[in-house]
């Protein structure tokens, strides 16, 4: 009867060890997995920055981009023309249709003309 006794003492000091051993073994798992969902979060974040970082710096050389090409326009803008084409020396002339254009009598610019000197000649 000793052998029956000693068995049923010893599986229950080892069921007694297995409920004890239990939370303390579950720890160094729980660790592993906060650890993992912790770098998991840092990669997200790195990620994140890297994103911003990035269209950050598509906006700036769109920026660049836009300022450049107004100040291309306005240097364009700025540049001298280039005179007209002269006629070669075989070029006929245009004909100009003085009936199109207007056309204002003599007597009415003196007249106007008279208004405006008295009007600029009166004392204020």
């Amino acid at each position: 009867m000793r052998a029956p006794a000693f068995l049923a003492i010893l599986a229950l000091a080892l069921a007694l060890a297995l409920a004890l051993a239990g939370p303390a073994a579950a720890q160094p798992v729980r660790d592993l997995i906060q650890a993992r969902d912790a770098l998991a979060f840092a990669e997200a974040q790195a990620a994140r920055a890297r994103d911003i970082a990035q269209t950050n710096e598509l906006a700036t050389l769109q920026a660049r981009l836009r300022s450049d090409q107004a100040i291309a326009n306005l240097q364009a803008q700025r540049a001298p023309q280039p005179p007209p084409a002269l006629p070669g020396p075989h070029a006929v002339p245009r004909e100009i249709d003085t009936s199109q254009m207007v056309s204002i009598p003599d007597a009415a610019l003196a007249q106007s003309n008279a208004r405006i000197r008295a009007a600029a000649s009166e004392p204020r």
